[in-house]
């Protein structure tokens, strides 16, 4: 029996040693909350000129990412009744449940309350009475 705690009490130390040099943990694989919507064709290309004319102009996915609320966001367009799409990549559980992160990343990239207020009803009006389903993933296989 003291052989059998003696390898027990070797073997939790020798795992804290393997930390404490140095080992890096593996790192956790990202949680991926997809959002769908079925957007009027009618609107699709509104949709798109705003993208155009204020995602790309602010880079808000990049200033999202630099804030370090995710890790990627893509989004795209399908010719399937759900027809817009977005990915939003987060490096944890807890990030997923981060509310209001949008709204900061948006004032840190355009701090004019107006100019925010007229993008926000361009949106409003493309997705006025949209239909939409979210999703939540986990990566199975993930390398940076």
């Amino acid at each position: 029996m003291k052989t059998f705690a003696f390898l027990m009490v070797l073997f939790l130390v020798a795992g804290s040693l393997e930390t404490a040099f140095g080992q890096e943990e593996k790192p956790t694989r990202p949680w991926v909350h997809v959002y769908e919507a079925q957007i009027p064709w009618s609107r699709v290309d509104s949709l798109d000129k705003l993208r155009e004319a204020y995602d790309v102009k602010y880079k808000w996915e990049e200033k999202a990412k630099e804030m370090g609320y995710v890790l990627d966001i893509r989004i795209m367009y399908t010719n399937d009744v759900w027809n817009y799409r977005v990915e939003y990549v987060y490096p944890s559980w807890e990030a997923m449940y981060n509310p209001g992160w949008i709204g900061r990343v948006w004032e840190a990239v355009e701090p004019d309350s107006a100019k925010r207020a007229a993008i926000n009803a361009g949106y409003g009006w493309a997705m006025k009475d949209v239909i939409g389903r979210s999703r939540i993933y986990r990566f199975v296989n993930w390398e940076q």
